[in-house]
Order: structure tokens, then C-alpha cells, then sequence
């Protein structure tokens, strides 16, 4: 056939068949070679799909050479994850391949990483399926016995392109949202590779805090406090982390109440190493003070403490209302927890406390029991809660039918006082300070004939004073009378 008439065949077949059919009979008949350059650039790739594909996702310990899925493991091991790819399509090129691991979030004790891989031609695959079947397990699943989390080991990713058993350091995209992007690879057995990198099994630190305040000079710290214009309190902050693993990066600030002011240079830490205290800056009211790591365990309690003031001027309007301050813990920026002591207002006022008790041959106590004759010894305490001295204390104690006082075993403080405590007109115990207490002794003998079973012999006090009513509070001795026992027939 000559050349002009196979173009005046062209194009009478470009009007009857189209332009597509007659560009694919001229390749046919003109370029053949060119055609089957053309077929095979669209050769589309395939990853993991024959036989002889490995697992898509392992894990290993540091020391085991064996790789598998799922692993046990431990808080504080490190794992290392194998990540295998393989276009098995010969001819064909997998552009922009793509590696991606997603790392749990969630603390559990199993922990599942799950892969993905793709390229520009190829859309994502999670797992190595051949015939239908997942080969292996999907994803990587790490056991352990407590709850914790993974944690990407920075700098750790390498990559073994091409059957290489000598890995090279890549950058560690593979656990971003993007992936790690390997670049182009060619179809069959000899591109084929891994891309390792290491996790660490981490803990899950849970921090919490009991703030307790006492006043200065006080050991006894509580969760509440009475206290009065121009006092000095002390606040203590312990800090404990309840989960198992090291809490780090922890700041600690507070708030104070109006009413209260700040001691400068008051604030100390305290760890198990240092039981003498760091003093630390004043920052814990601004942005907060920063604390060592923390290991888990009541062992390792961190406390902060400091100094306030109640303001030396409080309204009358204040009396008696609570001044909240609260104190926060954070770790990396977060609130893990939060707590408050409570400091009661106390103004000008008289209040006196009188409980009085009864020994038991052990202790003084609210009852106790005897039988006719024994001596029963008592005690009263008497305390000023008040913030004003209290003057002119009147005392006098009853004792109970069957009941007789011992002559001149009455004492206040220990030094001896008037036997008329036990009568109608008592006597006059002075004064007491404000927060001060004295102490009231004496003794009775159960005398007189009681009636058989249980008698109750109750002894009474009674105490007042200036622009204070007469209170009273008693103490109870429990006796148990018997009759004598009658003789059997002889």
C-alpha cells in the first residue's frame, strides 16, 4: 500500500470509527515499539498480596532476634516495630510509597499500633492479605500486665531498602499524620524492604493533692483551722503521683482569699531526700512553682508549704465565714487536680469548753465502772476558745448520792484549792487567757449501802463567768450491786 493511500484510508476512518479507533490502528501499523513502552508505563503496583509476604506490622524486644505480633511487654520496656513493604507487580512503579503507624492514644493494657501503606497510584492498605487472608495479625498488638501507653523514640527509624540488612536513619514521619514518604519503588522480591523505629512503654503518672493548714508553731495540720484577725497560718501541699509512671514537668500554683496576705520567702519543698526543705521562689501566687519528677508511690510525696496572714483588720460582717484558699497542681500545662483548706473567721468573743471525765485504771473517759469502796478519781478540762481573756471563773462540782468527796484532793493545774468546790457556793478560779486551758482534779468514794443491780452515779460541774452563762457537763461511774448468795439446804 502506498503511503498517500493510507492517509486517504486514515481519514475515511477518522468520519466512520473516530478518531481513538484510528490512532490505535496507526500505532498498530506504524509504531509498534512506541505502543508497548506505552502499555508498560501502566502497569498499576500492588503491595502484599503473594505468597511469601511477610506481616505488615511486628515487634521485638531490644535483646529478642525474633520478631512477632502479639508481644508482651513491660512499663519501662522498649520495643522495636518492623514495618515490611512489597510491590509485587514486576514492570511497576509505586510512587511516593508511604509508611504510616498510628501509635495508640489511649492508656490500656493492650496496646494496638495500626499500619497503613500507599502510594499515588495505590490507595491505603492496613495489612499483608494474600488469597483473602490477613497474614499474621492486623496491626501490632503489645500486652501488658498494667495499664500504660507507647511513646515514638525520637531519631529511631530506619529504613532497609531493598533486602539491605544495614539499616539507615530516616527521619521519623512514619508516626505523623502524613507518614514517611520512601519514594518510588519498583515492582518484585529484590524492592522489597523495612522500615523499623522504637517505641518506649510508658506509665501513666496520676497526680493528686491534700492541702492541709496549721497554725504557725502547730504540728497537728488539718483540713480546716479557726483562726483571728493578724494570725499566722501554715499551709502544706502534698503532692503524690498514684500512677506508675514518673510525673514530670508538675507546677503547683494557689489562690488566696481576700483577707489573707502572702509570708514572702515562705515557700519550701520537701522530698523523701531533702526532709529539711529547698526554699523556692515566691512564684507559687503568680504563675506557679515548678517540682522535681515525681516517682509513683505514698514513698514519694513532694510537699509545699508556705506562710499567710490573716488580714489584721477583718469586718465584723466576716465573722465566722470560711476563707477558702485553693491550691492547683499541673503537669505538662494540665490540671490534674485540685484542692482547698478552710480557715474559719473568728472575731472578738468569749467561749468556754468544758468536758469533764472519769478514770478507768487506763485513761480518762466519759464512763467508767466501780463497786461500794473504790476511790474514783476526775478530771476537767476548761479552755478559753475565745480571743479575749475570760475573768472571773465560778466553779462548783456535786457529787452523786452514795458518793463522798475526799478531803483536799481538790487541785487546779496541780496546785492544790479550796475543799468548798463541792459545795453550793463553789469557788473562784481567776481568770483565763485567751486559747488557754486549766485543769480541775478531784476524788470521791463510793460510800453507803446502794441498791441491788445496776446504779448510775453521775458527777456534776458547773462554771461560769463574766458575760458567760453557767455551763456544766458530768462524768458517769456505772456500779453493779449484788445481794449475798443464799445458802443450799444442809
Amino acid at each position: 500500500m502506498e503511503k498517500k493511500n493510507i492517509w486517504s484510508w486514515v481519514k475515511k476512518a477518522m468520519t466512520i470509527a473516530g478518531f481513538a479507533v484510528v490512532c490505535a490502528i496507526f500505532g498498530t501499523l506504524a509504531a509498534p515499539q512506541t505502543q508497548l513502552a506505552k502499555s508498560a508505563e501502566t502497569v498499576m503496583p500492588r503491595f502484599n498480596y503473594l505468597n511469601g509476604d511477610y506481616d505488615m506490622l511486628r515487634g521485638a524486644h531490644l535483646s529478642d532476634q525474633s520478631w512477632t505480633d502479639p508481644i508482651n511487654a513491660n512499663i519501662g520496656d522498649r520495643v522495636a516495630v518492623m514495618f515490611y513493604y512489597h510491590n509485587g507487580v514486576l514492570g511497576s512503579v509505586a510512587n511516593h510509597t508511604t509508611l504510616r503507624v498510628d501509635l495508640p492514644v489511649a492508656e490500656s493494657t493492650s496496646l494496638k499500633l495500626t499500619s497503613y501503606l500507599w502510594s499515588q497510584q495505590t490507595a491505603p492498605i492496613s495489612d499483608t492479605v494474600v488469597s483473602g487472608n490477613i497474614v499474621g495479625n492486623s496491626g501490632l498488638t503489645i500486652n501488658l500486665p498494667t495499664a500504660g501507653r507507647v511513646e515514638y523514640v525520637p531519631g529511631s527509624t530506619k529504613w532497609f531498602p531493598n533486602g539491605a540488612q544495614v539499616g539507615t536513619p530516616v527521619a521519623g514521619g512514619i508516626v505523623s499524620s502524613s507518614g514517611l514518604d520512601i519514594g518510588d519503588i519498583k515492582g518484585c522480591w529484590n524492592y522489597a524492604g523495612f522500615v523499623t523505629f522504637m517505641v518506649d512503654i510508658k506509665g501513666q503518672a496520676a497526680l493528686k493533692m491534700d492541702k492541709k493548714v496549721a497554725h504557725v508553731g502547730d504540728s497537728a495540720w488539718q483540713d480546716e483551722a479557726i483562726a483571728m484577725a493578724g494570725d499566722e497560718l501554715n499551709y502544706s501541699l502534698g503532692i503524690r503521683n498514684d500512677g506508675n509512671d514518673v510525673a514530670q514537668n508538675v507546677t503547683v500554683k494557689d489562690i488566696l482569699p481576700a483577707q489573707m496576705s502572702y509570708v514572702p520567702g515562705s515557700t519550701y519543698v520537701f522530698t523523701k531526700d531533702n526532709m529539711t526543705g529547698t526554699k523556692v521562689s515566691d512564684a507559687i501566687f503568680a504563675d506557679g512553682i515548678t517540682l522535681p519528677n515525681i516517682l509513683n508511690g505514698q514513698d514519694n510525696i513532694v510537699f509545699v508549704r508556705y506562710r499567710v496572714k490573716v488580714s489584721a483588720t477583718i469586718p465584723n460582717t466576716m465573722c465566722g465565714w470560711y476563707l477558702n484558699n485553693v491550691a492547683r497542681v499541673y503537669m505538662n500545662g494540665v490540671e490534674q487536680d485540685m484542692d482547698q483548706a478552710k480557715v474559719t473567721v473568728r472575731c472578738e468573743s468569749r467561749i468556754l469548753s468544758i468536758d469533764k471525765k472519769v478514770w478507768n485504771g487506763t485513761a480518762f473517759v466519759e464512763q467508767n465502772n466501780a463497786k461500794l469502796g473504790d476511790t474514783v478519781s476526775y478530771r476537767v478540762s476548761i479552755k478559753n476558745l475565745g480571743n479575749t481573756t475570760i475573768t472571773n471563773i465560778k466553779m462548783h462540782d456535786v457529787m452523786p448520792i452514795n458518793m463522798k468527796y475526799v478531803i483536799g484532793s481538790a487541785k487546779i493545774n496541780g496546785t492544790s484549792v479550796s475543799d468548798a468546790l463541792v459545795t453550793t457556793g463553789g469557788i473562784n478560779a481567776g481568770s483565763l487567757a485567751a486559747g488557754a486551758e486549766m485543769v480541775v482534779t478531784l476524788r470521791g468514794v463510793i460510800d453507803g449501802c446502794l441498791p441491788v443491780g445496776v446504779y448510775t452515779l453521775q458527777n456534776a460541774i458547773y462554771v461560769s463567768a463574766d458575760s458567760i452563762t453557767e455551763q456544766w457537763d458530768i462524768a458517769t461511774t456505772i456500779t453493779n450491786a449484788t445481794s449475798i448468795v443464799v445458802p443450799v439446804v444442809q
